[in-house]
């Protein structure tokens, strides 16, 4: 893919992860594709109608408001779907609220066709950020977000949704990690290469398989959530900065103290009075 990411690289960027995933991607706003996308997302995170994670309705007038729902098509066949909503406008931020891929079609890359179509539907309109959050317990997850897009942990969530009522989240505390991805950067280069981290830093490890390990063994899936929460939630909470997640399972985190040295203006830095803000 290409490195650059302004407007026209970065439908290019969109384009070829489509072709690669051997999918079309297409914006949905009439009432038979959003349920469809409804149908998606119960059949991933196994609920019924009653737990869906969102309404046909909802999508229809995220749609109409100009908040894009795309979806992933082979053919006729709906193999993924992501929406999301554009943020206060001075935050120049969308947040991608909801993502899903059907358990057939994984492996094909779909979910960051999607990703980079968000991308530079966001960018094509002005915005630099975009937000979303996932469970950090979740290792392929950890990967796909940190290491392969290189978004940036920013707040730990300690239970952020509640008790969810699906077959994913059901019996397990809903926290999350809030992740802030730069459209306007670069995506990381050789992605598959492992980078060494710097000598202060921290490992917080995950399961390899929490969702299995929630049905095989709740308790331990339980302990887990509370190390992790522990463990990450509360070195964040205190100003450690995550600086990436291992392909081994691992979290990669600087304290506070050495991620306020690095952050620290050079001895010839101008004073808040001399430096000219950029936009």
């Amino acid at each position: 893919m290409r490195s650059d990411a302004s407007g026209p690289d970065a439908d290019a960027d969109a384009r070829l992860a489509e072709q690669r995933s051997g999918i079309a991607i297409r914006e949905l706003d009439d009432m038979r594709s959003l349920a469809a996308v409804q149908r998606l997302y119960e059949a991933v995170w196994r609920t019924g109608p009653a737990g869906t994670p969102v309404t046909a309705d909802l999508l229809r007038a995220l749609a109409k408001s100009g908040n894009p729902v795309f979806g992933a098509f082979d053919g006729d066949e709906l193999l993924g779907a992501c929406f999301g909503f554009c943020s206060p406008p001075d935050t120049a931020n969308f947040h991608s609220h909801i993502a899903g891929v059907t358990a057939g079609a994984q492996g094909r890359s779909i979910g960051l066709a999607l990703k980079l179509r968000q991308r530079a539907w966001a960018l094509g309109r002005g915005m630099r950020t975009m937000t979303w959050t996932f469970d950090p317990l979740i290792r392929r997850n950890a990967v796909f977000n940190l290491a392969k897009l290189g978004a940036e942990p920013v707040e730990y969530l300690t239970d952020f949704y509640g008790q969810m009522d699906d077959d994913v989240n059901r019996g397990d505390a809903s926290d999350r990690l809030l992740v802030r991805w730069h459209l306007d950067r670069p995506l990381p280069p050789h992605r598959e290469q492992a980078v060494p981290p710097p000598p202060e830093a921290i490992r917080i490890p995950v399961p390899a398989d929490v969702e299995t390990l929630r049905l095989d063994d709740p308790l331990r899936a339980a302990g887990w959530r509370l190390d992790l929460r522990r463990e990450l939630g509360a070195r964040m909470a205190a100003g450690a900065s995550v600086i990436g997640f291992a392909r081994d399972g691992h979290y990669l985190v600087v304290p506070a103290a050495a991620s306020a040295a690095s952050a620290a203006p050079p001895a010839t830095a101008p004073t808040p009075a001399e430096k000219q803000e950029t936009p």
